[in-house]
């Protein structure tokens, strides 16, 4: 039986990987550089320290990877300030279906703290969840199990209880790991074959699972 609910929160209560993207293209422009859509895939849904190899293998090792990453953390800073960070399709939604239900909510992210807290203020959430565990609360971060399962902990139910709501692969390794019911929305990047199979279900959109509700909540 489901008692708690966790979310992760880029790509898949909010559509923020195309800003991303886009904040990294910006930054690495006047370095010189051509940040490809190929790199950023691969940087889905892990932190800033594990991204780092994978630019100094697409970039070179001479690469300067924090002056880029500090680079798209302005840009970002300033999106966030005049932009409004829109939801995926019937996120917010499904945070007050769970909430109204009785259901204990979690955020796992991949996030900094100050962005997370931001940003679910910002778009008027903060207030549903019970929890959230961030990149700075954790020594491992995704794909290791260690944001959810800290999440469970501070939502005092046990990880087989939950359902871990996805949208990359690392994060739904993550989920998966842990010994949750992952149910994964892809994004931008589509499940790995490890993540078809062993994901609880894998649907288009957050829209789509209201017909299962009973067989996800079993």
């Amino acid at each position: 039986m489901i008692k708690s609910i966790i979310f992760d929160m880029d790509g898949t209560l909010f559509s923020t990987e195309p800003i991303y993207f886009e904040c990294y293209q910006a930054a690495a422009k006047p370095m010189g550089l051509d940040f490809t859509f190929e790199l950023f895939e691969s940087c889905i849904g892990v932190s800033a320290a594990d991204s780092a190899p994978l630019m100094k293998s697409y970039f070179g090792r001479d690469v300067d990877v924090q002056a880029l990453h500090d680079g798209c953390c302005r840009n970002f800073e300033e999106y966030m300030q005049n932009n409004p960070i829109p939801f995926r399709p019937c996120a917010k939604e499904t945070v007050k279906y769970f909430y109204d239900r009785g259901f204990r909510l979690g955020v796992g992210t991949s996030n900094i703290r100050r962005w997370a807290e931001t940003l679910l203020e910002k778009n008027g959430i903060a207030q549903y969840f019970t929890t959230v565990v961030t990149a700075d609360d954790v020594a491992h971060p995704k794909p290791d199990p260690e944001v959810f399962l800290r999440c469970a902990q501070n939502l005092g139910t046990d990880i087989s209880q939950c359902i871990v709501f996805e949208d990359s692969v690392a994060g739904a390794t993550a989920a998966i790991s842990a010994g949750a019911r992952a149910i994964v929305i892809p994004d931008l990047k589509e499940p790995t074959t490890f993540v078809k199979e062993n994901a609880f279900k894998i649907y288009k959109s957050m829209c789509d699972i209201y017909p299962d509700i009973d067989e996800l909540l079993a």
